[in-house]
């Protein structure tokens, strides 16, 4: 396996790799980053810093070294991961029908994020706009989504996959951490569970408090 180093603030969709990374079994070194521009400490990297950017020129978390290739955007990170643990069973096979559903609600919970950042903004919305972007309208949006998931266990397939901790972790953000105004629902709320019950995700949680106490951050 190549030498894995992620990059990320421990309160950052950086979770959703440690977790997934602890769900593959990976080894991996971390570098932790702050949110802090002006951090001279010698245990962390500002996120603005020369040398930080040169890993992420966007100067956002979280972004994985695999070897010297560079791997941002957290979507991108699981599934690169998924398909480096074939042997976790974390995607669906290259060559089926079920990949091509994995990718289409891998590229949907984009439209969903987006979708909720404007409503938590409050960024206005008319006819017009519902019309061009690609998520519509957050209500028609989230209630595909909630529609399909009370109906199915998982995202995608019978079991488990990198797009239920994907979708896990983006809802615990839009129903939890930044609530949005017609989001939560018992549907949503029985889908987290389900999955934070994992072993992997408990262990992420630990990793979180063990790393913020590093940081010097109050829980």
């Amino acid at each position: 396996m190549k030498n894995l180093t992620l990059y990320t603030h421990p309160k950052s969709r950086g979770m959703s790799v440690v977790w997934m990374l602890k769900e593959c079994g990976a080894t991996f070194d971390t570098v932790l980053i702050s949110y802090d521009d002006t951090t001279k400490s010698t245990d962390h990297l500002a996120v603005k810093s020369a040398d930080y950017l040169a890993v992420n020129p966007m100067g956002k978390v979280p972004a994985l070294k695999a070897d010297d290739a560079v791997i941002t955007e957290t979507a991108a990170i699981i599934t690169f991961l998924a398909e480096q643990f074939p042997e976790r069973g974390l995607i669906p096979a290259a060559d089926s029908l079920a990949r091509g559903e994995y990718y289409r609600w891998l590229c949907f919970a984009i439209n969903l994020e987006y979708a909720a950042f404007d409503r938590f903004f409050q960024v206005p919305s008319d006819a017009l706009r519902r019309k061009g972007i690609g998520y519509g309208d957050l209500d028609t949006a989230f209630g595909v989504l909630r529609n399909h998931l009370a109906q199915h266990d998982f995202i995608v397939g019978k079991q488990f996959s990198a797009l239920d901790l994907y979708y896990t972790m983006l809802l615990v953000q839009f129903t939890r951490v930044k609530p949005v105004e017609g989001i939560a629902c018992d549907v949503f709320d029985a889908y987290i569970a389900r999955h934070t019950a994992r072993p992997a995700f408990g262990e992420t949680m630990a990793w979180v408090e063990k790393e913020m106490a590093k940081m010097g951050i109050a829980q």
